[in-house]
């Protein structure tokens, strides 16, 4: 795994998740299961304005210097709830915003996985709309990363980036393919 400190900003302190799945790095201000994280990650998804400040000043620290954001399209898609995220998180690290992905309208992972029929990177359909600057390393915003599959869509769709949720679920840091896990505190 490539060496992440020169990913972060000099001000972070909090705890902080990086792991690696597939040669796509992951990084979350937390588990889902800790403290408030699942609340905070449910009122991301219902656009919840002092929920998306908390989440952002605490994403924004994990954000590299002159970075693009670039938020994850829901199941209409397009980027809503993660538009609202990755401009505060842009606001609060100094960093640039594009909304440069679409994906297919269909119904929402989060359903599917419920029902057994979770949905593949495929079935997304993420595409790139407009092209990125040469020489930077896109940041995927997300509110929650659970097994992983819309953020590597995502990923694969601008042929590479970095993946920075709010929380992060047990599900992807327990599957076999995790190549490393740090834990920073």
């Amino acid at each position: 795994m490539q060496n992440l400190n020169c990913y972060m900003n000099d001000n972070v302190k909090d705890d902080y998740i990086c792991i690696e799945v597939e040669g796509i790095t992951f990084l979350s201000t937390g588990k889902y299961y800790d403290g408030i994280n699942n609340i905070i990650s449910h009122d991301l998804k219902h656009a919840d304005k002092v929920a998306i400040q908390y989440a952002a000043r605490k994403m924004a620290a994990l954000v590299p210097p002159d970075s693009i954001v670039v938020p994850i399209p829901n199941h209409h898609g397009t980027a809503k709830e993660t538009l609202f995220l990755a401009k505060a998180v842009a606001e609060y690290s100094h960093s640039s915003i594009a909304n440069i992905l679409i994906g297919k309208p269909r119904e929402s992972n989060y359903l599917m996985k419920k029902l057994g029929s979770p949905l593949t990177e495929e079935q997304m359909g993420f595409q790139q709309t407009k092209p990125l600057p040469d020489g930077i390393t896109p940041i995927i915003i997300d509110g929650v990363v659970d097994t992983g599959t819309s953020a590597k869509a995502a990923v694969h769709a601008l042929g590479g980036g970095i993946v920075l949720s709010f929380a992060m679920s047990n599900t992807l840091l327990e599957r076999q393919e995790v190549q490393s896990v740090c834990f920073h505190r």
